[in-house]
């Protein structure tokens, strides 16, 4: 009554609605029962924030301006990422983002470090010292004396379902001095 290739296709159907059911009860069951909360600390080294002005960029060239200001800062990170990791769990992406308000621009945010986790057992992560990773470079190009906060983002990437966000309620104040030094 039916042919091979109208049997090939209702098997084919009937695995890939089974196979769309399982993958939506995985998406459902993770956003249901979300992921852990972490402890974490995030301090910078007051003393060693300088604001810099060289070239910088692709092979050091900056296209606006042959010499821009930017802020050059160590910092620490310690937090443990392992409870948002489930069965579920691809990768975290975790960011620092450095936040401030100037008078023209009352919300301005720069991502100064990144780093991926793929496994559980590379999840605590405690850096000592660490400089910012990319520039932080305000829209003026010049720096005097604002307020940043440093805050720790991280983003779950599950293997199925949707990404999950979170952020550190703890931050870590600071003040960008005005250019005081040439640092090499």
């Amino acid at each position: 009554m039916y042919n091979l290739q109208q049997r090939a296709n209702n098997l084919f159907s009937l695995a890939l609605s089974v196979l769309g059911t399982v993958l939506a009860v995985v998406a459902i069951i993770s956003a249901i029962t979300g992921y852990g909360t972490i402890e974490d600390e995030l301090r910078v080294d007051s003393k060693n924030i300088r604001v810099v002005t060289r070239r910088y960029g692709p092979e050091n060239t900056d296209y606006r301006n042959s010499k821009s200001e930017f802020a050059r800062f160590q910092f620490d990170v310690d937090a443990d990422f392992t409870p948002l990791f489930n069965w579920n769990t691809k990768q975290i992406f975790v960011t620092v983002v450095a936040e401030y308000e100037t008078k023209n621009f009352k919300r301005n945010q720069v991502v100064i470090w990144d780093k991926i986790i793929t496994s559980k057992d590379k999840a605590h992560v405690k850096l000592r010292n660490i400089r910012n990773k990319y520039a932080m470079i305000d829209i003026s190009q010049k720096w005097n004396f604002e307020r940043a906060n440093l805050t720790l983002l991280w983003d779950v990437t599950p293997y199925v379902g949707i990404l999950q966000s979170g952020h550190s309620n703890k931050g870590s104040q600071f003040i960008l001095p005005a250019f005081a030094s040439q640092m090499k």
